[in-house]
């Protein structure tokens, strides 16, 4: 191979990188909206019965048009699931420049927590509590620790916050609902997980933004 094919082949190599990361970086704010938006959807959806929020998100399970339920969870899901599929299929990349590139999109436990939310909508919280809880806390706390564990960007104190609040929040509700108001509790579930949620969506976005920035400084765009 010749210089001019050797700097095609890193032209197209280069291309091929700057539409894979364009691709996921839009699919990561995607994900990111539908956490934020879910509990505002799935509220609006059952304003024909109701005009308050449920007391948990996976209380809209039982409203009239449980159908915006499931296809929201489902997609959150799917969407979390693809994400960890994403990292797992660079390891079959052929070229060093692609297969550096995709190593950094998404993390493969994201494949875990995309089955909880589907184990979230298959059992419902009311006929499969117990079931319903753990695949529901392997999702949130899961989705905390990662984002306190995880070492390997530059967002780390962010992750730390992040995580943090999470549980913090979470752990919140449970002391108002359990210790202080064991009836009429204020703070509902649905409040907690929809905060969650959104701090959820931020580190998404925080870590796009983050990649965007290594692949800037990698001189990919030039």
């Amino acid at each position: 191979m010749n210089l001019q094919d050797m700097k095609i082949t890193v032209q197209k190599a280069r291309k091929k990188v700057v539409k894979e990361v364009d691709h996921f970086a839009k699919l990561e704010r995607f994900i990111a909206a539908v956490l934020i938006f879910t509990p505002a959807i799935l509220y609006w959806a059952d304003l024909g019965c109701r005009d308050t929020f449920r007391d948990s998100i996976s209380n809209y399970y039982f409203m009239w048009a449980g159908h915006w339920f499931g296809s929201l969870l489902t997609l959150a899901a799917a969407l979390f699931i693809y994400n960890g599929a994403q990292h797992m299929s660079a390891q079959k990349e052929k070229q060093p420049l692609v297969k550096k590139a995709k190593s950094r999109f998404g993390k493969g436990y994201n494949i875990i927590f995309g089955v909880a939310l589907f184990g979230v909508l298959f059992f419902d919280h009311i006929t499969f509590k117990w079931t319903h809880y753990i695949f529901a806390s392997i999702f949130f706390v899961g989705c905390a620790l990662a984002m306190i564990l995880t070492r390997e960007t530059r967002i780390n104190t962010l992750g730390d916050v992040l995580g943090v609040l999470t549980l913090v929040f979470l752990g919140f509700h449970l002391l108002l609902e359990y210790v202080v108001w064991k009836d009429h509790n204020p703070f509902t579930l649905l409040w907690a997980e929809w905060i969650g949620l959104i701090l959820i969506a931020i580190y998404f976005i925080a870590e796009s933004r983050q990649r965007d920035r290594q692949e800037e400084e990698a001189h990919l765009y030039e």
